[in-house]
């Protein structure tokens, strides 16, 4: 808990956030027009799940804001959507859960494959009573049985989650903000990634992170999406866009 709180409140001090917005940007592309690029059918079928899932899940989410209850929106939907349908992982990771809007994503592209589980990292809103009850919220229950929670904060569940013979195919990383965070994590998953694995870590401009891993990978992608930036990187990206 000490952790969390130290986290959020020096994140918005971060001294690379200029720099790193600024890089970000300059390397920014279009994700509609990638997207339609590599796969317009698996495009629009992300695009279709998207909105199906946010009009199944407003009246819900309408009620917990007039209770005062934010649990923020999804980032990147669609493109999670279309990089599990693409990757089909057998066994993939994402940090920071939230409402569960990315976790919906690619679980239901791991049922629309036939294969694949999910484990997700995350931590309770200490700012909500009760918060456990809010993580996944918007995920449907016929989509959760491929999936495996952590809710002890990312370096106790990374712990439970990578023992030494688990290896990932795609990673999305949208828990904790800050470089230390961000730095643990990547060498943490480091050993664990198969030759052929997608990463996708969100909000690269808060720090200069993403840019110093992606700078020494062969391929990387930056895309804007609604006034944030995510960058995609990984030994697999090459195969995604060659389709």
């Amino acid at each position: 808990m000490t952790r969390k709180i130290w986290s959020r409140l020096s994140h918005g001090h971060d001294r690379e956030r200029n720099a790193a917005r600024a890089w970000a940007a300059e390397h920014a592309e279009n994700l509609d027009a990638w997207g339609n690029a590599v796969d317009p059918v698996l495009w629009r079928e992300g695009g279709e799940f998207a909105r199906a899932l946010a009009d199944r899940v407003r009246p819900r989410m309408e009620a917990l804001a007039a209770m005062g209850v934010d649990l923020g929106g999804g980032g990147g939907v669609e493109l999670l959507y279309l990089l599990t349908r693409i990757v089909r992982p057998a066994l993939a990771l994402e940090t920071g859960v939230a409402a569960g809007w990315s976790t919906a994503a690619m679980l239901a592209a791991m049922r629309a494959n036939g294969t694949g589980r999910l484990m997700s990292s995350d931590f309770p809103f200490f700012r909500l009573a009760n918060p456990e009850r809010y993580i996944g919220y918007v995920v449907p229950n016929d989509l959760r049985s491929r999936w495996s929670l952590r809710t002890k904060g990312d370096r106790r569940n990374l712990e439970e989650f990578l023992s030494p013979d688990t290896m990932v195919d795609l990673v999305h990383y949208d828990s904790d903000k800050t470089r230390a965070g961000r730095e643990f994590f990547l060498r943490r998953v480091r050993p664990h990634l198969t030759g052929r694995h997608v990463m996708v870590m969100d909000d690269i401009q808060d720090n200069l992170v993403f840019r110093e891993h992606a700078e020494r990978q062969s391929l990387f992608r930056v895309f804007a999406y609604e006034g944030k930036y995510i960058g995609v990187t990984g030994s697999g990206l090459r195969a995604v866009e060659r389709r």
